[in-house]
């Protein structure tokens, strides 16, 4: 997808694109690279232009699989038609329903989830539930790794990982524009 077409796409649904650009090279990398190691069962939200996708794609061995959920129909019928592999599933709805996906695509417990869905514009309640339910899909020891514009209040989000996970670190990663705060919280 061209950064016209994603510009375009953020200016049709601003809280539901998170962002003027796709996530950038060194984002991405970071992002990846809290992927534990050995990960084959990767569930993403909002791959939006499949920039992570691809990297996690990638990372993944050929047992690996990658379950993708998009809530915006443009993105992920873009992502059906340029991403063609037998390792991922792209499908069109909400993290909200991540518990039901998994078991719809017998993905199993997933090792990780990776989130670019932007929290911010969600109610605090959809946010918890969210949260909630990728705790419940993530095997023992998964890892839940979210990325966020950094400018946005980060203690509503930092919260809800906080009362569902062991453990949450954050960190800033000014490579990206915007710049986003990266969080990696434990089962």
């Amino acid at each position: 997808m061209s950064l016209t077409s994603h510009l375009k796409a953020y200016l049709a649904d601003p809280k539901g694109v998170a962002a003027l650009t796709p996530t950038s090279k060194a984002v991405v990398a970071r992002v990846v690279a809290k992927v534990p190691a050995g990960a084959q069962r990767i569930v993403e939200f909002g791959p939006g232009s499949g920039v992570l996708t691809r990297a996690l794609l990638d990372r993944v061995g050929p047992e690996g699989r990658i379950v993708a959920i998009e809530a915006n129909a443009g993105f992920a019928a873009r992502l059906t038609e340029t991403l063609d592999d037998p390792r991922l599933t792209v499908v069109h709805d909400t993290a909200a329903r991540v518990g039901e996906i998994a078991s719809k695509t017998a993905l199993g417990p997933a090792d990780c989830a990776l989130s670019g869905i932007p929290f911010f514009w969600l109610s605090p309640e959809a946010a918890r539930a969210i949260v909630a339910a990728t705790h419940a899909v993530l095997a023992p020891g998964g890892s839940f790794v979210t990325y966020q514009m950094f400018y946005l209040p980060r203690r509503r989000l930092q919260a809800h990982l906080e009362h569902c996970f062991r453990e949450v670190r954050a960190e800033l990663d000014l490579r990206n524009l915007p710049p986003q705060r990266l969080y990696q919280a434990i089962k």
